[in-house]
């Protein structure tokens, strides 16, 4: 999957998962919104952790499901996306585990250290090397606007 499809599905999640820590009555200018290739190993690595958590599931049976619903999901002519809000610090381990370029790494960490308004939200979405990043302005504009187009780090 391309940075940009990505960059744009990412988009039409973000409402529900400021929602969710809205609810939670979570800040949410310390949160980014990241979504990755599920086919990638990043992505792969996300979708088996969480199956481990959740369902308590070995290391390498995990990795074993992901790449079967990854092949099942080839053949059914979808890709697998995975979304979900992470601090600024998890981001930025996440991206050094990644394959983004160094000066990648660094211009997302610059954009991180900057603060976000009230209203705003940060999203991310890695393909591979390629990183789209933007602070969107407001959930409701989302809503109302067509896809936002995202700041080109690479």
């Amino acid at each position: 999957m391309e940075a940009d499809e990505l960059f744009d599905h990412a988009l039409t999640s973000l409402p529900e998962a400021v929602g969710d820590l809205m609810r939670q009555g979570r800040d949410t200018r310390e949160f980014v919104f990241a979504s990755f290739d599920g086919a990638s190993e990043l992505g792969m690595a996300l979708i088996a952790s969480d199956l481990g958590g959740d369902m308590g599931i070995e290391g390498n049976v995990a990795r074993a499901e992901v790449e079967r619903m990854v092949s099942a999901a080839n053949l059914r002519g979808e890709e697998l996306v995975v979304s979900l809000m992470v601090t600024r610090e998890v981001l930025s381990r996440m991206l050094s585990a990644s394959h983004v370029d160094a000066s990648t790494r660094i211009a997302v960490a610059l954009w991180l250290e900057a603060p976000v308004s009230l209203g705003h939200f940060r999203v991310v979405a890695i393909a591979g090397e390629q990183v789209r990043a933007a602070t969107v302005d407001g959930v409701t504009d989302l809503d109302d606007a067509p896809p936002i187009s995202s700041s080109l780090l690479n």
